[in-house]
């Protein structure tokens, strides 16, 4: 666990700094110099880009993180394993690409009417999907010899400080907005590249080809796990990705924008998920290659009482200061208020059910989550073909919610069917009735006479009483011990003043 607490603090604390560039970028840059469709572009320029990676990818992150363990060998350069793996994520790049420009025919037919700038605009995809691919493969990696920060620095920080630079620019007449989106694309390739100069710098670019007995003993084994987990990636990401571009094609692009900058705002709730999950996943394939299933319960249990704490807050504070946060905003995007709502509801729960994808994926019952995300994905298609046109965006996030619900219901019931283990302590049902009574309170509460004096204020008052009471019913134990460990420092620093 000392790994996971060191790298997941500092992954953590860069992630936060990271979406705090992300939010000036969203939430204030784009929707005050964008129009709504423009931000839709943007948006889903890179939703789509990341469909085409996992395609691509054929299942390589996954493979890495389950199959890496066995080869790792520094003395014989990891026995040849990161010039396989790119070499099989470049094949998948390049039949994928004939697959694009296969589909650009139906692809046309289906947004031209709604959303025509994201047919003109189309081509930008490859290039993202390209860096995306190359990302994610030098992430896994890096991650795979715990060198965890840098991956997140790249993606997080710099990328975000990219984006800054290229809507600036946009803002002030350098660009047009053509320029903006090559500028927009530039600087999503640059954490791929920074991976491989830091990977080449550390000594870790084992980038030779190398005969060993290995890959006839495990070669076909990783490559059908890696097919199996393309799909499941692939489907899983359908999941939480599906209404953006449903709302795209049967409301406008416009809407999309709207709906994507929600999904953006309850994307920090989840800061804390993917960085414990980042760090996590290669000692979770150690545990199932040593079978230390009391080890894995236990990071499995404190991973899911941390999340939701968490998670509640990061919630509560944007929720409770939702009218603050739309005086930034265009007045079009008020309308997204309680996409927010419910999105933050279904991500809220998502994040608390801990590391159940990652031990199922890792684990040698990892088909059967093919099923359960392949059911997944016809139930959000066909929730979303019939809550949109009744309710709208509000539909497509109610579909979404209820299918995050349902997809980690039935990964929890699997694993505690099969190995035993579950994420939940009866205590922390507690941890949304008190979240619920404190959003109902902050409703009643006038705002103050500024908004750089109610956003503090609002936001202390409902972190302190979600966490006092946690606290005191000791609902996550890693909270408790957290804070008495910062208590200590605190009360140290000035005895020694």
């Amino acid at each position: 666990m000392g790994i996971i607490q060191r790298d997941s603090f500092r992954v953590s604390m860069i992630s936060y700094g990271g979406a705090i560039l992300g939010y000036l970028n969203k939430i204030f840059l784009f929707t005050n110099f964008l129009d709504t469709g423009q931000v839709g572009l943007a948006n889903l320029l890179v939703t789509i880009s990341l469909i085409y990676a996992q395609v691509s990818a054929l299942g390589i992150r996954s493979i890495i993180t389950r199959f890496f363990p066995f080869f790792q060998d520094e003395n014989k350069q990891h026995h040849g394993f990161l010039f396989g793996v790119t070499t099989l994520a470049l094949a998948g790049f390049v039949l994928t690409t004939l697959l694009f420009v296969a589909l650009r025919q139906p692809f046309t037919l289906l947004y031209q009417e709604s959303s025509p700038l994201l047919v003109e605009y189309a081509w930008f995809i490859v290039p993202l999907a390209l860096a995306t691919l190359f990302y994610n493969l030098f992430e896994s990696y890096l991650r795979s010899v715990y060198r965890n920060v840098i991956p997140t620095l790249a993606h997080e920080v710099i990328l975000r400080i990219g984006v800054t630079v290229s809507i600036t620019l946009y803002a002030l007449g350098v660009l047009s907005f053509p320029g903006f989106v090559v500028v927009y694309v530039i600087a999503y390739c640059v954490p791929p590249l920074l991976l491989m100069f830091y990977a080449g710098y550390q000594g870790l670019l084992a980038f030779k080809p190398t005969y060993s007995r290995l890959w006839q003993r495990l070669g076909k084994i990783m490559i059908v796990y890696g097919l199996f987990t393309l799909v499941t990636n692939l489907s899983t990401f359908l999941l939480v990705s599906i209404d953006s571009l449903m709302v795209a094609s049967m409301i406008d692009l416009g809407a999309a924008g709207i709906y994507t900058t929600m999904v953006f705002m309850t994307s920090v709730m989840l800061i804390p998920y993917r960085s414990m999950v980042k760090v996590a996943g290669p000692l979770v394939a150690r545990f199932w290659k040593t079978r230390h299933m009391a080890g894995m319960e236990e990071v499995y249990q404190k991973a899911t009482a941390g999340n939701l704490v968490v998670g509640a807050s990061l919630f509560l504070i944007i929720w409770v200061n939702l009218d603050n946060i739309f005086q930034f905003m265009a007045p079009a995007y008020e309308a997204g208020r309680y996409v927010f709502l419910v999105l933050g509801i279904g991500k809220l729960f998502d994040m608390s059910a801990g590391l159940n994808a990652t031990i199922l994926m890792t684990s040698k019952k990892y088909r059967y989550d093919l099923f359960f995300t392949l059911t997944m994905v016809c139930f959000a298609v066909a929730a979303n073909m019939l809550l949109i046109p009744q309710l709208g965006m509000e539909g497509a996030a109610l579909a979404s919610a209820l299918t995050l619900i349902l997809f980690n219901l039935l990964r929890i019931a699997f694993i505690q069917h099969h190995y035993r283990i579950q994420p939940f302590a009866r205590k922390q049902v507690l941890v949304p009735v008190i979240m619920a009574f404190v959003m109902a309170l902050s409703a009643r509460v006038d705002p103050f006479v500024h908004v750089l004096v109610d956003l503090p204020v609002r936001s202390a008052v409902a972190i302190a009483m979600l966490l006092l009471p946690v606290r005191a019913l000791r609902i996550s134990p890693e909270l408790n011990r957290w804070t008495e460990e910062l208590w200590g420092k605190i009360k140290a620093y000035f005895r020694a003043k």
